[in-house]
């Protein structure tokens, strides 16, 4: 139900202050007047944790946790009177007494997570018609968000219960040569070997810590493997390395369809489009027999697209009741991936099938509800294994490995540990790159380590410390990145080559409002580029403008996120060029394309899933919210060779102490 377009007055003093100060949103507010309907007489106090936990869900957190509230620790969001005060005019003056009066509603089912079996707890929520779910631990839920997290957690209970599937060692090893001058563990192949064992795994990592080519070595071992028992039918075993002798061998395993059925997805067209292009750059690097490497697709589609995303219906194609026709899926980008989402994957994956999650556990959490990468991987810790994984590897490595391998065993680990890797051991920059240095340094939020590295002499670093004063932009330093993609505009080029010209270089905010918001730089970029001559016409569409779509749109099969460019066609007809998710370029007419925004600048959030050649960074000259670590980590990230950082120092430093963690239920449950 929809009430973001209704206005409604408000019963409660402490409501309108709310609302007033911003603190809860009028669809809140819309959410208590509706569960008032249904209940005639009410206790304030659940009408209370009822507008709390909608708030709260608008921030990205699945639930509340009563304690927490009570005590004030409110996870970042501001509320003035703060609820321990409303809660005290309510005479209530104790966690448990608040607990109680939610209890004796009529609008909460009490969840007891202790006594309920998981493969029961997903439907819950369904069972029950209350609107809020409150589990013994204290925790409050909207019903269909408790739902969508005991859907998760049940399926990483079921994993955890199965045994490992064998790896072939041999085959392992000519996936990954070992390099005998080196005494270093190989992570990446300790990742295959461990995932391939596994129906679900996750491998987490930094950006250039060859994340894609981990995974297109695991997909193609899993080719292997499958290819090897289907010509074993055929004979009593194949050779370890393919001769001309086998083509028969792998004809007929081949033509038995033996092979697995794979599928590559990512939440955004951009990301998926990256994928695309990362998974065929990775396969021309194997030295492997073409059979295997044919086997492994090429082509990513967005989460929604696999899904079967039906415009008309809220529900997609694929379902538990008809699960997806595939036999392996890697998600990468799993940061982005939400909880509803998740939720929904999970439950159109056959029983049989292994599914493989790929992503930076460091980076933003998705936009919105839910933390599902971060909470998955919570205790993971670098260059670590458990003693179960160090047991499940003993056949795929080889003894001098082993021997190395034994030194890093954690002995006590929660079940999860095993299915997850962490690459740390970026390729891209080296120990002396500013870039990663920078990004470490933030990731660790030090402080003086951040300050250190961009008031140091690197060459792809430079920070421009702003003014808390400052109201002026300086427009034309910004425009300076956008020179050669102009260049390209003028010249024609084809849509492909502008899309590669518009990927050297991109503004993010961290913001959408003020002087360093996306809006207004995006609008004071637009003026720039139209008094330089740049822009030639003063209409709405012209060449070179840039967008992102802000909506899904059934009509042209573009998603949330995709950037378009315009440029003139054959026929010299203007239309707005997309790169599909298969890496192919689509244009349409511009009255065709509905729910966008410039995207000279972008925010953040919006940029996950891209990676750009230079990359400038502007913080706002004020206290935000949004400002945290892994914000700022995610902007640096984005930059492939430069990054410049536009930000007052004092407010940089207060991002840089901010963790942004996200409330649910999940990492409880699962590193308990």
């Amino acid at each position: 139900m929809d009430f973001s377009n209704s206005s409604v007055e408000s019963d409660t003093k402490w409501f309108d202050a709310w609302l007033s100060s911003k603190s809860i949103r009028p669809v809140d507010l819309q959410w208590i007047h509706h569960l008032q309907d249904h209940v005639s007489s009410q206790d304030e106090s659940v009408l209370l944790a009822g507008v709390l936990v909608s708030a709260y869900l608008g921030a990205g957190h699945t639930c509340i946790d009563l304690t927490a509230v009570f005590n004030g620790d409110l996870a970042g969001l501001e509320f003035h009177p703060a609820p321990s005060v409303v809660l005290s005019a309510l005479d209530i003056h104790s966690v448990g007494a608040w607990y109680r009066r939610l209890s004796d509603s009529p609008l909460v089912a009490l969840f007891d997570g202790a006594s309920s079996h998981s493969a029961s707890s997903a439907s819950f929520s369904l069972a029950s018609s209350a609107p809020l779910i409150l589990t013994d631990a204290g925790l409050l839920y909207l019903a269909r968000y408790f739902s969508y997290e005991q859907s998760v957690l049940s399926f990483i209970q079921l994993q955890e219960s199965k045994g490992r599937r064998q790896v072939d060692g041999q085959k392992l090893d000519s996936l990954f040569p070992s390099d005998v001058q080196s005494s270093e563990l190989d992570w990446q192949k300790i990742a295959v070997a461990n995932a391939a064992s596994m129906d679900f795994s996750i491998i987490s990592g930094g950006p250039g810590t060859g994340k894609t080519t981990t995974v297109t070595k695991l997909l193609a071992l899993l080719v292997w493997q499958s290819l090897d028992e289907a010509a074993n039918e055929e004979r009593d075993h194949l050779t370890n390395e393919f001769r001309e002798s086998d083509a028969r061998l792998l004809s007929n395993a081949l033509h038995k369809s033996s092979l697995p059925r794979i599928a590559l997805a990512a939440p955004t067209g951009k990301a998926a489009a990256r994928l695309t292009e990362s998974i065929s750059g990775a396969k021309k690097k194997l030295n492997i027999a073409q059979p295997i490497l044919d086997a492994i697709p090429e082509t990513a589609t967005t989460l929604h697209r696999l899904l079967g995303a039906d415009y008309g219906r809220s529900q997609f194609k694929h379902h538990k009741q008809n699960p997806l026709h595939i036999d392996i899926l890697l998600v990468d980008e799993v940061s982005m991936v939400d909880m509803p989402m998740m939720a929904k994957l999970i439950e159109a994956l056959p029983e049989h099938a292994r599914l493989v999650l790929l992503g930076d556990k460091d980076q933003l959490s998705s936009v919105e509800a839910g933390n599902v990468l971060g909470d998955l991987t919570f205790g993971i810790q670098r260059e670590k294994v458990t003693r179960a994984q160090f047991t499940g590897l003993t056949d795929s490595l080889n003894a001098a490995e082993l021997e190395r391998l034994s030194r890093q065993v954690i002995e006590q680990a929660p079940a999860i540990q095993r299915h997850l890797s962490l690459l740390s051991k970026s390729y891209r920059f080296n120990d002396q790159s500013g870039i990663g240095l920078l990004a470490s340094a933030v990731n660790q939020c030090q402080v003086d380590g951040t300050l250190r590295v961009l008031r140091g002499d690197y060459d792809n670093v430079y920070w421009r410390s702003t003014d808390l004063k400052e109201t002026q932009l300086d427009v034309a330093a910004l425009a300076q990145g956008y020179k050669t993609y102009w260049a390209q505009v003028r010249q024609r080029v084809a849509p492909a080559e502008l899309h590669t010209a518009f990927n050297q270089y991109q503004v993010l905010t961290a913001v959408r409002q003020g002087v360093m918001g996306v809006e207004f730089v995006n609008d004071a970029l637009e003026t720039y580029f139209y008094r330089q001559g740049y822009i030639e016409s003063q209409s709405m569409w012209y060449p070179g403008k840039a967008i992102i779509m802000t909506r899904n749109d059934s009509n042209t099969g573009l998603f949330n996120g995709d950037i378009g460019l315009c440029l003139p066609d054959e026929q010299n007809v203007l239309r707005v060029w997309f790169t599909l998710a298969n890496g192919e370029m689509k244009g349409f007419l511009p009255s065709r394309i509905t729910s966008f925004e410039p995207v000279f600048a972008m925010t953040v959030h919006k940029s996950q899933g891209s990676e750009f050649e230079r990359v400038t960074m502007i913080l706002p000259n004020n206290a935000s919210p949004v400002l945290g670590k892994e914000l700022i980590y995610t902007g640096i990230t984005r930059a492939k060779h430069y990054f410049e950082l536009w930000a007052n120092e004092f407010i940089l430093q207060d991002a840089l102490k901010k963790r942004v963690q996200r409330r649910s239920g999940l990492t409880k449950a699962i590193w308990r």
